[in-house]
């Protein structure tokens, strides 16, 4: 994948989880949920509460992660 210019760069260990590792956690760096949620004007808890992950893969290398609110 072709380096992002001006981003910031974090390596994280993937861990798998339940029946035969079905499901693989990342860890999001808190200082981005902060920052999401400082754009909308609420608390870290707030934000969790009101938004979801979004991952985005297919034709292209890598995944790109976005939030989205919560329908309700």
């Amino acid at each position: 994948m072709a380096e992002i210019k001006d981003a910031y760069k974090r390596r994280y260990k993937m861990r798998s989880l339940g029946e035969d590792g079905l499901n693989i956690v990342v860890s999001i760096p808190r200082v981005v949920i902060e920052r999401e949620a400082e754009k909308r004007g609420l608390t870290i808890r707030g934000f969790l509460e009101q938004f979801r992950a979004v991952a985005q893969f297919d034709n292209f290398e890598g995944v790109v992660y976005t939030f989205e609110g919560i329908p309700g």
